[in-house]
């Protein structure tokens, strides 16, 4: 396989955990990871903590539409 192909595997593999602690801060630990530690996740909630476990979104690009700046200006004429 080229390296392009095994790189977009893996960052489609790519997992996120989010461990919501159950104490006065409710503080959160993200974990990106390739594999999940299932053992590690039942530790996590046996101690009453929260897991949430999603892929890892790429990041939306900062696009500059031209319709956008055109949108943005007045649309409506002036009467002198």
């Amino acid at each position: 396989m080229s390296g392009n192909v095994m790189e977009n595997r893996k960052k489609e593999n790519s997992l996120q955990l989010f461990f919501l602690k159950n104490d006065e801060t409710q503080n959160v630990e993200v974990v990106e990871v390739d594999e999940i530690d299932f053992e590690e996740v039942k530790r996590r909630l046996e101690r009453g903590e929260s897991v949430f476990i999603t892929r890892k979104r790429e990041p939306k690009s900062d696009m500059n539409f031209i319709a956008y700046d055109t949108a943005k200006e007045p649309w409506y004429l002036l009467r002198s």
